[in-house]
């Protein structure tokens, strides 16, 4: 584990290795950048803030109140997102028990819940997991993940929805996974791809690339990699995410148009979740222009969804991947 006694640490958080590579060359004028591990190859920010630090860029701005993010229109759309995933798991497994980390509001919970399913969620945010315990009756635990807290073999499916990022030590992490989940079980992991053809184009400007709290950036070769040696065998990858390519093409766009970082972000979010009070009236001409560059761009943004999976760059990846069983075959079929 990483020594949260420090208020950095610079360590790759997979397999602690020391020696590690830049990962592009020009740095923004920023505390935070991109380092590569000469061991295991990962990503990852540097420094790397420990617990104590990193508390402080996840403010009430982050979350938004009681984890609400945006406008009633935008909370429809991400609740039918949500609904979809849960539907994919419906009929890659029949009903059974669920872990959920970084479950939110527990909305894919509460799908499942009524399927039939058994369901545990872990949750950070307090307002987020009291709403999914008090709103919806789920069975949801306030704090970090720890897979010690299960019993072995517990878990028909774990699904990690865009988290692995945010844990400081991803090795743990997924070695406790691979304890709790049955065999034959299902592992759900989604993270931004740093080998996407956005990371790549507009770097430190990407939208999804999110200093400091993005610990780890991972591609799909490095995943496909650290799988196979948990005898996790994949079953599907999935680089088509309408919920986030195409705005991350804009916003990344944007950013390095030279437009506040992730201000058109902050237009659509609530007021409770901006970190910028007043969009309009602080920067009227750059929220002017954010918005006209939206309505521009995100044609072209959608048209970019096909090739990026035909190619398999992506921003996002989605990986489905189940425990072997004794005397399972390796091998993939996406």
């Amino acid at each position: 584990m990483m020594d949260e006694t420090d208020s950095t640490v610079t360590r790759c958080p997979a397999c602690f290795g020391a020696p590690s590579q830049p990962v592009w060359a020009t740095a923004p004028p920023a505390t935070f950048t991109l380092r590569r591990c000469d061991g295991c190859g990962l990503m990852f920010t540097a420094p790397a803030l420990a617990a104590d630090a990193i508390r402080a860029y996840y403010d009430d701005s982050y979350y938004g109140a009681m984890n609400v993010r945006f406008n009633s229109v935008f909370e429809s759309l991400i609740l039918w997102f949500r609904t979809r995933r849960a539907r994919k798991l419906l009929r890659m497994c029949p009903p059974g028990r669920v872990l959920d980390v970084g479950c939110g509001r527990g909305h894919i919970l509460a799908f499942l819940a009524s399927r039939g399913w058994d369901v545990h969620g872990v949750e950070l945010n307090e307002s987020a997991a009291r709403h999914a315990r008090d709103s919806l009756g789920l069975d949801v635990s306030i704090g970090g993940f720890d897979a010690v807290q299960f019993p072995p073999e517990h878990f028909d499916v774990v699904i990690l929805w865009h988290v692995l990022e945010h844990l400081s030590d991803v090795r743990t992490t997924l070695d406790g996974v691979l304890r709790i989940v049955k065999p034959g079980g299902l592992v759900v992991i989604a993270v931004p791809n740093i080998a996407s053809w956005q990371a790549r184009l507009t770097r430190y400007h990407w939208f999804h690339l999110d200093l400091p709290r993005h610990y780890v950036h991972f591609s799909e070769a490095w995943l496909r990699e650290k799988l196979a040696s948990l005898n996790l065998r994949i079953v599907e990858v999935n680089h088509f995410a309408f919920e986030q390519n195409p705005f991350g093409w804009v916003q990344s766009v944007l950013n390095a148009c030279g437009i506040r970082q992730n201000l058109l972000y902050n237009l659509l979010k609530s007021r409770s979740a901006r970190n910028i009070d007043s969009p309009w009236r602080q920067l009227p001409i750059q929220s002017f222009f954010s918005l006209l560059g939206f309505v521009l761009l995100l044609p072209l943004a959608c048209f970019m969804l096909l090739p990026e999976c035909i190619f398999r760059s992506g921003p996002t990846i989605e990986i489905y991947a189940r425990r072997e069983t004794l005397g399972g075959q390796d091998g993939s079929a996406d």
